[in-house]
Protein backbone atom coordinates (compact mmCIF):
# COMPACT_ATOMS: atom_id res chain seq x y z
CA UNK A 1 0.00 0.00 0.00
CA UNK A 2 2.55 2.30 1.14
CA UNK A 3 4.74 2.07 -2.49
CA UNK A 4 0.98 3.04 -4.41
CA UNK A 5 -0.38 5.46 -2.42
CA UNK A 6 3.03 7.21 -0.62
CA UNK A 7 3.39 10.55 -1.74
CA UNK A 8 -0.53 11.45 -2.81
CA UNK A 9 -2.18 14.66 -1.85
CA UNK A 10 -5.29 13.85 -0.89
CA UNK A 11 -8.30 16.17 0.53
CA UNK A 12 -11.04 14.82 2.72
CA UNK A 13 -13.83 16.93 3.10
CA UNK A 14 -16.43 16.05 5.99
CA UNK A 15 -18.13 17.83 8.59
CA UNK A 16 -17.06 15.30 11.52
CA UNK A 17 -13.81 14.75 12.52
CA UNK A 18 -11.91 13.98 15.94
CA UNK A 19 -12.21 14.76 18.92
CA UNK A 20 -16.38 13.88 18.46
CA UNK A 21 -15.56 10.46 19.54
CA UNK A 22 -19.87 9.54 18.13
CA UNK A 23 -20.92 9.02 15.36
CA UNK A 24 -19.25 9.85 11.50
CA UNK A 25 -16.01 11.19 12.77
CA UNK A 26 -14.32 8.10 14.34
CA UNK A 27 -14.87 6.49 10.59
CA UNK A 28 -13.31 10.41 8.50
CA UNK A 29 -10.77 10.57 11.30
CA UNK A 30 -9.46 6.57 10.93
CA UNK A 31 -9.79 7.19 7.48
CA UNK A 32 -7.51 10.25 7.37
CA UNK A 33 -4.94 8.43 9.63
CA UNK A 34 -4.84 5.44 7.56
CA UNK A 35 -4.08 7.40 4.66
CA UNK A 36 -1.74 9.58 6.37
CA UNK A 37 0.14 6.32 7.93
CA UNK A 38 0.92 4.85 4.31
CA UNK A 39 2.83 8.12 3.10
CA UNK A 40 0.15 9.97 1.58
CA UNK A 41 -0.05 13.77 2.33
CA UNK A 42 -3.83 14.26 3.81
CA UNK A 43 -5.59 17.37 4.60
CA UNK A 44 -9.09 17.05 6.51
CA UNK A 45 -11.37 19.86 6.00
CA UNK A 46 -13.70 19.89 8.78
CA UNK A 47 -15.92 21.77 11.05
CA UNK A 48 -15.54 22.70 14.98
CA UNK A 49 -16.09 19.92 16.83
CA UNK A 50 -19.52 19.89 17.49
CA UNK A 51 -21.37 16.62 18.00
CA UNK A 52 -23.12 14.62 19.68
CA UNK A 53 -23.74 17.75 21.91
CA UNK A 54 -24.54 20.07 19.05
CA UNK A 55 -22.41 22.56 21.09
CA UNK A 56 -19.09 23.62 19.59
CA UNK A 57 -16.59 22.09 22.35
CA UNK A 58 -15.53 24.95 24.91
CA UNK A 59 -11.80 24.84 23.39
CA UNK A 60 -12.87 25.93 19.88
CA UNK A 61 -15.07 28.49 20.72
CA UNK A 62 -15.01 31.61 19.16
CA UNK A 63 -12.79 30.53 16.10
CA UNK A 64 -13.37 31.19 12.44
CA UNK A 65 -10.64 28.92 11.61
CA UNK A 66 -8.67 26.41 13.18
CA UNK A 67 -5.79 24.46 11.85
CA UNK A 68 -3.76 21.60 13.57
CA UNK A 69 -2.17 18.83 13.06
CA UNK A 70 -3.56 15.05 14.41
CA UNK A 71 -1.57 12.15 13.95
CA UNK A 72 -0.20 13.24 10.37
CA UNK A 73 -3.19 15.05 8.97
CA UNK A 74 -3.66 18.40 8.16
CA UNK A 75 -7.02 19.39 9.77
CA UNK A 76 -8.58 22.77 8.85
CA UNK A 77 -11.52 23.30 10.85
CA UNK A 78 -13.91 26.03 9.64
CA UNK A 79 -16.63 27.96 11.82
CA UNK A 80 -20.54 26.92 10.90
CA UNK A 81 -24.15 27.40 12.37
CA UNK A 82 -24.45 25.12 14.63
CA UNK A 83 -28.58 24.52 15.65
CA UNK A 84 -29.05 23.36 19.51
CA UNK A 85 -32.75 22.48 18.10
CA UNK A 86 -33.11 20.57 14.88
CA UNK A 87 -35.16 22.15 11.78
CA UNK A 88 -35.21 22.39 8.26
CA UNK A 89 -34.21 26.12 8.41
CA UNK A 90 -31.27 25.47 11.41
CA UNK A 91 -30.61 22.18 9.09
CA UNK A 92 -30.26 24.55 5.89
CA UNK A 93 -28.20 27.32 7.90
CA UNK A 94 -25.66 24.23 9.22
CA UNK A 95 -25.35 23.00 5.63
CA UNK A 96 -25.10 26.47 4.01
CA UNK A 97 -22.42 28.03 6.67
CA UNK A 98 -20.26 24.94 6.35
CA UNK A 99 -20.48 25.27 2.18
CA UNK A 100 -18.99 28.78 2.77
CA UNK A 101 -16.53 28.13 5.14
CA UNK A 102 -14.93 24.88 3.44
CA UNK A 103 -15.18 26.25 -0.12
CA UNK A 104 -12.82 29.30 1.49
CA UNK A 105 -10.70 26.25 2.88
CA UNK A 106 -9.80 24.45 -0.13
CA UNK A 107 -8.81 27.82 -2.79
CA UNK A 108 -5.27 27.22 -2.01
CA UNK A 109 -5.39 23.38 -1.41
CA UNK A 110 -4.12 21.06 -4.26
CA UNK A 111 -5.11 17.42 -4.85
CA UNK A 112 -4.27 14.25 -6.19
CA UNK A 113 -7.20 12.84 -4.72
CA UNK A 114 -10.53 14.15 -3.05
CA UNK A 115 -12.76 12.15 -0.78
CA UNK A 116 -16.20 13.84 0.35
CA UNK A 117 -17.88 12.30 3.49
CA UNK A 118 -21.82 12.44 3.56
CA UNK A 119 -23.49 13.81 5.82
CA UNK A 120 -22.79 16.54 4.75
CA UNK A 121 -24.06 17.74 1.44
CA UNK A 122 -22.09 20.94 1.40
CA UNK A 123 -19.11 18.48 1.80
CA UNK A 124 -19.66 16.77 -1.26
CA UNK A 125 -19.99 20.05 -2.75
CA UNK A 126 -16.66 21.52 -1.56
CA UNK A 127 -15.26 18.09 -2.78
CA UNK A 128 -16.88 18.17 -6.30
CA UNK A 129 -15.40 21.68 -6.56
CA UNK A 130 -11.67 21.29 -5.20
CA UNK A 131 -11.79 17.55 -7.09
CA UNK A 132 -13.24 19.81 -10.77
CA UNK A 133 -10.01 22.57 -9.84
CA UNK A 134 -7.62 20.51 -9.38
CA UNK A 135 -8.42 17.77 -11.92
CA UNK A 136 -8.11 14.88 -9.44
CA UNK A 137 -10.87 12.22 -9.07
CA UNK A 138 -13.73 12.30 -6.78
CA UNK A 139 -14.25 9.82 -4.36
CA UNK A 140 -17.62 9.87 -1.78
CA UNK A 141 -18.30 7.70 1.09
CA UNK A 142 -22.05 7.35 2.36
CA UNK A 143 -22.77 7.26 6.08
CA UNK A 144 -26.35 8.67 5.85
CA UNK A 145 -28.71 9.00 2.82
CA UNK A 146 -29.56 12.65 3.00
CA UNK A 147 -32.73 12.62 1.14
CA UNK A 148 -34.10 10.22 3.08
CA UNK A 149 -33.16 11.27 6.01
CA UNK A 150 -34.96 14.65 5.28
CA UNK A 151 -38.06 13.03 5.07
CA UNK A 152 -38.01 10.16 7.81
CA UNK A 153 -35.92 11.91 10.80
CA UNK A 154 -38.43 13.06 12.30
CA UNK A 155 -37.17 17.03 12.25
CA UNK A 156 -39.86 19.65 11.67
CA UNK A 157 -39.99 20.68 8.41
CA UNK A 158 -38.61 17.89 6.95
CA UNK A 159 -41.08 16.58 4.84
CA UNK A 160 -41.20 20.07 2.90
CA UNK A 161 -37.41 20.05 1.70
CA UNK A 162 -36.85 16.13 1.20
CA UNK A 163 -37.30 16.41 -2.50
CA UNK A 164 -34.96 19.79 -2.71
CA UNK A 165 -32.17 17.87 -0.76
CA UNK A 166 -32.72 14.21 -3.01
CA UNK A 167 -32.05 16.45 -5.95
CA UNK A 168 -29.13 18.07 -4.85
CA UNK A 169 -27.37 14.76 -3.11
CA UNK A 170 -28.40 13.01 -6.89
CA UNK A 171 -26.42 15.49 -7.97
CA UNK A 172 -23.52 15.52 -5.96
CA UNK A 173 -23.58 11.44 -6.10
CA UNK A 174 -23.58 11.27 -9.67
CA UNK A 175 -20.48 13.86 -10.08
CA UNK A 176 -18.42 10.67 -8.04
CA UNK A 177 -16.10 8.77 -9.93
CA UNK A 178 -17.11 6.42 -6.73
CA UNK A 179 -19.33 5.96 -4.53
CA UNK A 180 -18.70 4.05 -1.17
CA UNK A 181 -21.70 3.17 1.15
CA UNK A 182 -21.30 1.46 4.27
CA UNK A 183 -24.46 -1.09 3.60
CA UNK A 184 -25.86 -3.32 0.98
CA UNK A 185 -28.66 -1.18 1.47
CA UNK A 186 -27.27 2.04 0.79
CA UNK A 187 -26.16 0.39 -2.58
CA UNK A 188 -29.67 0.24 -3.74
CA UNK A 189 -30.52 3.82 -2.50
CA UNK A 190 -27.33 5.35 -4.86
CA UNK A 191 -27.82 3.16 -7.15
CA UNK A 192 -31.86 4.50 -7.60
CA UNK A 193 -30.69 7.65 -8.04
CA UNK A 194 -28.88 7.10 -11.37
CA UNK A 195 -25.23 5.89 -10.24
CA UNK A 196 -24.16 3.59 -12.06
CA UNK A 197 -23.24 0.31 -10.33
CA UNK A 198 -19.99 -0.36 -11.05
CA UNK A 199 -18.91 2.55 -9.74
CA UNK A 200 -20.54 2.14 -6.18
CA UNK A 201 -19.12 -0.74 -3.70
CA UNK A 202 -19.59 -1.32 -0.47
CA UNK A 203 -17.05 -0.64 2.63
CA UNK A 204 -18.54 -1.89 5.68
CA UNK A 205 -17.59 0.40 8.94
CA UNK A 206 -15.19 -1.17 11.17
CA UNK A 207 -15.07 -1.26 15.06
CA UNK A 208 -13.00 1.33 16.02
CA UNK A 209 -13.34 0.47 19.91
CA UNK A 210 -10.87 -1.72 21.65
CA UNK A 211 -13.81 -4.39 23.08
CA UNK A 212 -13.06 -4.36 27.07
CA UNK A 213 -12.48 -7.90 28.33
CA UNK A 214 -13.63 -7.03 32.11
CA UNK A 215 -16.46 -8.64 33.89
CA UNK A 216 -19.92 -7.17 34.72
CA UNK A 217 -19.20 -6.14 38.19
CA UNK A 218 -15.83 -4.97 37.54
CA UNK A 219 -17.24 -2.82 34.84
CA UNK A 220 -19.66 -1.67 37.16
CA UNK A 221 -17.39 -1.45 40.13
CA UNK A 222 -15.07 1.21 37.99
CA UNK A 223 -18.09 3.13 36.68
CA UNK A 224 -19.91 3.92 40.27
CA UNK A 225 -23.16 1.79 38.83
CA UNK A 226 -25.04 -0.55 41.20
CA UNK A 227 -23.79 -4.22 40.50
CA UNK A 228 -27.56 -5.68 41.06
CA UNK A 229 -29.59 -4.06 38.57
CA UNK A 230 -30.25 -5.74 34.60
CA UNK A 231 -29.05 -2.69 32.94
CA UNK A 232 -30.43 -1.69 29.37
CA UNK A 233 -28.11 0.94 27.78
CA UNK A 234 -28.58 3.22 24.63
CA UNK A 235 -25.25 5.25 24.02
CA UNK A 236 -24.51 8.31 21.31
CA UNK A 237 -27.04 10.60 20.19
CA UNK A 238 -30.16 11.36 21.59
CA UNK A 239 -31.99 13.40 18.34
CA UNK A 240 -35.22 12.72 16.23
CA UNK A 241 -34.46 10.06 14.30
CA UNK A 242 -33.69 7.85 17.72
CA UNK A 243 -37.21 8.52 18.63
CA UNK A 244 -36.27 7.55 22.20
CA UNK A 245 -39.43 8.48 23.76
CA UNK A 246 -40.26 4.97 22.97
CA UNK A 247 -37.46 3.89 25.59
CA UNK A 248 -39.00 5.92 28.13
CA UNK A 249 -42.49 4.84 27.19
CA UNK A 250 -40.90 1.21 28.35
CA UNK A 251 -39.23 2.20 31.61
CA UNK A 252 -42.12 3.41 32.33
CA UNK A 253 -44.57 -0.09 32.09
CA UNK A 254 -41.30 -1.81 33.44
CA UNK A 255 -41.04 0.29 36.62
CA UNK A 256 -44.36 -1.74 37.47
CA UNK A 257 -43.03 -5.07 35.78
CA UNK A 258 -39.64 -5.91 36.40
CA UNK A 259 -38.13 -3.41 39.18
CA UNK A 260 -34.31 -5.02 38.62
CA UNK A 261 -34.21 -3.22 35.09
CA UNK A 262 -32.56 -0.37 34.25
CA UNK A 263 -32.52 2.37 31.64
CA UNK A 264 -29.38 4.36 31.59
CA UNK A 265 -28.61 6.77 28.71
CA UNK A 266 -24.84 7.91 27.96
CA UNK A 267 -24.15 10.72 25.85
CA UNK A 268 -25.86 14.06 24.34
CA UNK A 269 -28.43 15.53 21.97
CA UNK A 270 -30.92 17.96 21.19
CA UNK A 271 -33.34 15.66 22.26
CA UNK A 272 -31.93 15.46 25.99
CA UNK A 273 -33.51 17.70 27.72
CA UNK A 274 -37.34 16.40 26.68
CA UNK A 275 -36.16 12.94 27.49
CA UNK A 276 -34.98 14.13 30.95
CA UNK A 277 -39.07 15.73 31.10
CA UNK A 278 -39.87 12.54 30.29
CA UNK A 279 -38.78 10.50 32.48
CA UNK A 280 -39.57 12.43 35.98
CA UNK A 281 -40.61 10.48 38.54
CA UNK A 282 -38.97 7.01 36.83
CA UNK A 283 -36.51 6.03 39.51
CA UNK A 284 -35.19 2.91 37.02
CA UNK A 285 -33.79 5.71 34.27
CA UNK A 286 -30.46 7.80 34.21
CA UNK A 287 -28.82 9.72 32.24
CA UNK A 288 -25.50 10.31 32.22
CA UNK A 289 -23.17 12.70 30.00
CA UNK A 290 -21.20 11.38 27.27
CA UNK A 291 -18.08 9.16 27.73
CA UNK A 292 -14.48 9.18 27.57
CA UNK A 293 -12.57 7.07 24.50
CA UNK A 294 -11.03 4.86 27.20
CA UNK A 295 -14.14 4.32 29.83
CA UNK A 296 -16.49 3.67 26.47
CA UNK A 297 -15.70 -0.12 26.46
CA UNK A 298 -16.01 -0.44 30.00
CA UNK A 299 -19.73 0.78 29.91
CA UNK A 300 -20.40 -1.30 27.35
CA UNK A 301 -18.79 -4.40 29.49
CA UNK A 302 -21.07 -2.92 32.23
CA UNK A 303 -24.20 -3.23 30.58
CA UNK A 304 -26.36 -6.52 29.95
CA UNK A 305 -28.37 -5.35 26.92
CA UNK A 306 -27.06 -3.04 24.34
CA UNK A 307 -29.68 -0.95 23.18
CA UNK A 308 -30.54 1.11 19.28
CA UNK A 309 -34.36 2.82 18.87
CA UNK A 310 -34.77 4.14 15.67
CA UNK A 311 -38.01 5.94 14.67
CA UNK A 312 -40.58 4.23 12.38
CA UNK A 313 -39.82 5.84 9.72
CA UNK A 314 -36.54 5.51 9.14
CA UNK A 315 -35.85 2.37 7.40
CA UNK A 316 -32.32 2.85 5.06
CA UNK A 317 -31.28 6.43 5.30
CA UNK A 318 -29.21 5.42 7.90
CA UNK A 319 -26.70 2.44 10.02
CA UNK A 320 -25.81 3.08 13.45
CA UNK A 321 -22.00 3.67 13.62
CA UNK A 322 -22.39 2.48 17.56
CA UNK A 323 -23.20 -1.45 16.16
CA UNK A 324 -20.20 -2.00 15.39
CA UNK A 325 -18.68 -1.26 18.60
CA UNK A 326 -21.89 -3.24 20.27
CA UNK A 327 -21.33 -6.10 18.90
CA UNK A 328 -17.20 -6.11 19.37
CA UNK A 329 -18.25 -5.74 23.04
CA UNK A 330 -20.30 -9.15 23.27
CA UNK A 331 -23.33 -8.08 24.72
CA UNK A 332 -26.51 -9.01 23.35
CA UNK A 333 -28.03 -6.15 20.92
CA UNK A 334 -31.94 -5.65 20.83
CA UNK A 335 -32.85 -3.30 17.98
CA UNK A 336 -36.67 -1.34 18.02
CA UNK A 337 -36.37 -0.38 14.66
CA UNK A 338 -38.58 -0.64 11.19
CA UNK A 339 -38.95 -3.90 9.83
CA UNK A 340 -36.78 -4.64 6.92
CA UNK A 341 -34.26 -1.58 7.31
CA UNK A 342 -30.69 -1.31 7.42
CA UNK A 343 -30.56 -1.81 11.03
CA UNK A 344 -32.33 -5.15 11.50
CA UNK A 345 -30.81 -6.68 8.58
CA UNK A 346 -27.72 -5.56 9.69
CA UNK A 347 -28.63 -6.83 13.43
CA UNK A 348 -29.97 -10.04 11.49
CA UNK A 349 -26.59 -10.65 9.55
CA UNK A 350 -24.75 -10.78 13.10
CA UNK A 351 -26.63 -12.95 14.86
CA UNK A 352 -25.93 -10.78 17.49
CA UNK A 353 -29.18 -9.57 19.14
CA UNK A 354 -33.09 -9.81 18.86
CA UNK A 355 -35.70 -7.00 17.30
CA UNK A 356 -38.74 -5.85 18.00
CA UNK A 357 -40.94 -3.15 16.04
CA UNK A 358 -39.93 0.71 16.41
CA UNK A 359 -42.51 2.79 18.68
CA UNK A 360 -44.21 -0.33 20.54
CA UNK A 361 -43.08 -0.30 23.71
CA UNK A 362 -44.59 -3.65 24.75
CA UNK A 363 -43.00 -5.52 22.21
CA UNK A 364 -39.80 -3.84 23.32
CA UNK A 365 -40.33 -4.51 26.87
CA UNK A 366 -41.09 -8.44 26.30
CA UNK A 367 -38.06 -8.52 24.69
CA UNK A 368 -36.00 -7.24 27.10
CA UNK A 369 -38.20 -9.12 29.64
CA UNK A 370 -36.85 -12.80 27.70
CA UNK A 371 -33.14 -11.96 27.51
CA UNK A 372 -33.50 -10.64 31.60
CA UNK A 373 -35.25 -14.23 32.36
CA UNK A 374 -32.63 -16.46 29.84
CA UNK A 375 -28.60 -15.75 30.98
CA UNK A 376 -27.55 -18.29 28.12
CA UNK A 377 -29.47 -16.44 25.68
CA UNK A 378 -27.81 -13.69 26.17
CA UNK A 379 -24.66 -15.06 26.46
CA UNK A 380 -24.68 -17.04 23.01
CA UNK A 381 -26.27 -13.82 21.30
CA UNK A 382 -23.10 -11.83 23.23
CA UNK A 383 -20.83 -14.23 21.89
CA UNK A 384 -22.47 -14.37 18.10
CA UNK A 385 -21.97 -10.52 17.95
CA UNK A 386 -18.24 -10.55 18.90
CA UNK A 387 -17.35 -13.18 16.51
CA UNK A 388 -19.21 -11.66 13.74
CA UNK A 389 -17.11 -8.16 14.68
CA UNK A 390 -14.04 -10.17 14.69
CA UNK A 391 -14.72 -12.08 11.44
CA UNK A 392 -16.13 -9.24 9.63
CA UNK A 393 -15.78 -5.70 10.94
CA UNK A 394 -12.10 -5.78 12.18
CA UNK A 395 -9.75 -2.60 11.22
CA UNK A 396 -7.46 -4.97 8.82
CA UNK A 397 -10.36 -5.98 6.72
CA UNK A 398 -11.72 -2.25 6.34
CA UNK A 399 -8.19 -1.01 5.68
CA UNK A 400 -7.60 -3.63 2.96
CA UNK A 401 -11.18 -2.52 1.19
CA UNK A 402 -10.41 0.68 1.48
CA UNK A 403 -6.97 0.54 -0.28
CA UNK A 404 -9.33 -1.24 -2.77
CA UNK A 405 -11.09 1.72 -3.20
CA UNK A 406 -9.00 4.43 -3.73
CA UNK A 407 -6.55 2.26 -5.66
CA UNK A 408 -9.64 1.83 -8.12
CA UNK A 409 -10.25 5.96 -7.56
CA UNK A 410 -6.08 6.21 -8.79
CA UNK A 411 -6.88 4.55 -11.66
CA UNK A 412 -5.03 1.11 -10.78
CA UNK A 413 -6.54 -2.27 -12.04
CA UNK A 414 -7.28 -3.00 -8.43
CA UNK A 415 -11.16 -4.43 -7.88
CA UNK A 416 -13.56 -2.54 -5.75
CA UNK A 417 -14.78 -5.50 -3.47
CA UNK A 418 -13.87 -9.39 -3.63
CA UNK A 419 -15.48 -10.56 -6.85
CA UNK A 420 -17.60 -12.97 -4.39
CA UNK A 421 -18.20 -10.96 -1.11
CA UNK A 422 -17.69 -13.36 2.23
CA UNK A 423 -19.84 -11.41 4.38
CA UNK A 424 -23.52 -13.34 5.12
CA UNK A 425 -26.07 -11.52 3.24
CA UNK A 426 -24.44 -9.12 1.22
CA UNK A 427 -25.06 -8.44 -2.40
CA UNK A 428 -22.55 -8.69 -5.54
CA UNK A 429 -21.44 -5.50 -6.75
CA UNK A 430 -19.64 -5.45 -9.79
CA UNK A 431 -16.14 -3.52 -9.71
CA UNK A 432 -14.95 -1.52 -12.09
CA UNK A 433 -11.86 -1.51 -14.09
Amino acid sequence: MEQTIAGLRVVVVGINYAPETTGIAPYTTDLCEHLAAAGAEVTAVAGLPHYPQWSVSQEYRGQRRAEETRNGVRVIRNAHFVPRTQGALRRGLYEGTFLMTSSRAVRGLTADLVIAVSPSLSGMTTGERIARRCGAPLGIIVQDLMGQAAGQSGIRGGGRVSAVVSRIERSGLNAADRVAVISDSFAEGVIATGVPADRVSVLRNHAHVQASDLDRHEARRRLGWDTDGFVVLHTGNMGHKQDLGNVIRTARLAQGANARLQFVFTGDGNQRHILEDLATGLDNVRFHDPIADDVYPVALRAADVLLVNERSTVVNMSLPSKLTSYFAAGRPVVAAVPPNGSTEREVARSGGGMTAPAGDPSTLLSTIQHLFDSPSRCDHLGAAGRRYATEHLSADAAHERLRAWVLTLMGADQPVVPTRQTEPGSVEIPARR
